[in-house]
């Protein structure tokens, strides 16, 4: 039920514009299965792992640029080695920016009476479940770039399970970069208290 300001749940009130970014996830849901709470990621502290790698590229590309001035006082076109450098330097400045703007608009998250919902995705979408009673621990972590825009990433651990990305690293089922961590730690804290009473 929506009241102006909030989705009512049996258990929770949770602002009606975190759930109507659930439309993506909604496909997902079972028979039965009810929402309780959805959203987005803050765009820049999200964004933060893709633009630190920016300083080096640019580093990169501006030595390119030097060796090539320096090379291109010889005779001949041996300077053009330099714009292979040069583009390894652009495409590291922008390539990765980019990419995680792309993964931002696919990113979602929702929390449902059975389960925890994650999409994810810069060029294909990577969907990941987990059910409540799998999850042994609920936390938040808040680094230095999460007090600056008041957000924060919650893990789900669970107990024999370990989470694997193409490039091999190991990573726990989360949340990252929510506007308002500690609530939705609630949510999912309490969701699971139920569904282990049932």
């Amino acid at each position: 039920m929506y009241n102006g300001k909030y989705f009512i749940t049996p258990i929770f009130f949770v602002k009606w514009r975190e759930i109507e970014f659930s439309s993506q996830l909604n496909r997902l849901l079972e028979a039965g299965e009810k929402v309780l709470w959805s959203g987005k990621p803050v765009k820049v502290p999200f964004m933060f792992p893709g633009l630190r790698i920016i300083p080096f590229g640019l580093f990169f590309m501006g030595f390119s640029i030097i060796w090539m001035w320096v090379a291109s006082q010889a005779p001949g076109f041996f300077w053009l080695f330099g714009l292979i450098f040069f583009f390894i330097g652009f495409a590291v400045s922008f390539g990765a920016p980019i990419r995680q703007l792309m993964a931002y608009k696919n990113t979602e998250y929702m929390i449902t009476n059975r389960r925890i919902i994650t999409q994810t995705g810069a060029i294909g979408l990577e969907t990941r479940f987990l059910d409540l009673d799998k999850i042994q621990e609920v936390y938040v972590q808040i680094s230095f770039l999460d007090r600056m825009f008041g957000t924060g990433t919650l893990f789900a651990v669970t107990a024999g399970y370990i989470y694997s990305d193409r490039y091999g690293a190991s990573m726990r089922p989360s949340f990252a970069a929510l506007k308002e961590p500690y609530e939705v730690q609630k949510i999912l804290q309490e969701a699971i208290r139920r569904k282990t009473m049932a």
